[in-house]
């Protein structure tokens, strides 16, 4: 264990194996940081914080700050943060605003600098905030989720698994797993292809997800008939997780961007791969209207 001799650090702290502990950080009372973290100058680690092993905490970053909100609370709840993450400089997480509740983050993910993650927020697996971001009080992400750069998510809303988030996007309805977002239209423009296929996702996967997309987004289906006809098509599988997505959902979803009647559009190639056999080039190139 290496503690630099300008850190203040409370006996009432509990420090794993081999933590390193930079100039000027502070951990306090009640802060449990497991084996192998390394705090940068200026890190603070406040009560009611737990960080898993092998995090990196860098420059002024502020874990388990008391939640922003005008009923203030004088027992809140807790932040639990997993393994390997990385928490840029400047990065905030806020506790939970009650004492039984939970700010989790996942294990492997990555907060850039200045990300926000408010109280009661859930953030799983392999998620990327980009500088900036923010997310309100009670917000759920997804594993493997990416926000762009300066993306502000309401609160309550939900972003599902494996679903990317453009710059400067304003989230406030739920974005389902699997899609892409605009940045300042805050309109899904198609699958996210790039992510699906760093996750490992196979042919017969992208093609059962693109099949449930249209089903989704073209077929001018009522909210209810389009859950019902998910159902029924994708009673399994990766797709089947657009049905249960919908069904939990409260606050509206975001919604398709569409282009002007009798303008031609190019089906995003998120949407549709080059390579997809199941269309020729002529079809590639759609009459919207």
């Amino acid at each position: 264990m290496k503690i630099h001799p300008t850190a203040t650090v409370s006996p009432q702290a509990e420090l794993g194996a081999n933590v390193e502990i930079g100039p000027y950080c502070i951990v306090e009372a009640g802060a449990q940081i497991a084996d192998d973290c390394h705090l940068l100058a200026h890190a603070s680690i406040k009560s009611g914080t737990r960080i898993g092993s092998g995090t990196t905490v860098c420059e002024s970053a502020i874990l388990g700050g008391l939640p922003q909100h005008m009923n203030t609370t004088t027992e809140p709840g807790t932040v639990v943060i997993g393994s390997r993450n990385v928490i840029r400089e400047h990065a905030t997480v806020h506790r939970a605003m009650h004492a039984e509740g939970q700010t989790t983050i996942g294990d492997d993910c990555l907060l850039m600098v200045g990300a926000h993650v408010a109280h009661d927020c859930c953030v799983g697996n392999q998620v990327i905030l980009t500088n900036g971001v923010m997310l309100g009080g009670h917000v759920q992400i997804g594993d493997r989720v990416c926000l762009g750069g300066n993306a502000a998510v309401h609160q309550f809303c939900r972003i599902g698994r494996l679903a990317m988030v453009g710059g400067c996007t304003k989230v406030v309805q739920d974005v389902p797993p699997f899609v892409l977002t605009d940045g300042p239209g805050s309109m899904i423009v198609g699958l996210n292809r790039i992510g699906l296929r760093r996750a490992g996702f196979d042919r017969h996967d992208v093609l059962q997800l693109k099949a449930a997309y249209r089903l989704i987004y073209r077929e001018g289906l009522t909210f209810d008939a389009m859950i019902g006809a998910l159902e029924d098509h994708f009673p399994q599988g990766v797709a089947a997780e657009f049905a249960a997505f919908f069904r939990q959902g409260q606050r509206g979803f975001v919604q398709e961007r569409r282009s002007p009647p009798r303008v031609a559009l190019r089906i995003h190639p998120a949407v549709d791969d080059e390579g997809d056999d199941t269309l020729s080039p002529e079809n590639r190139w759609r009459q919207a209207g």
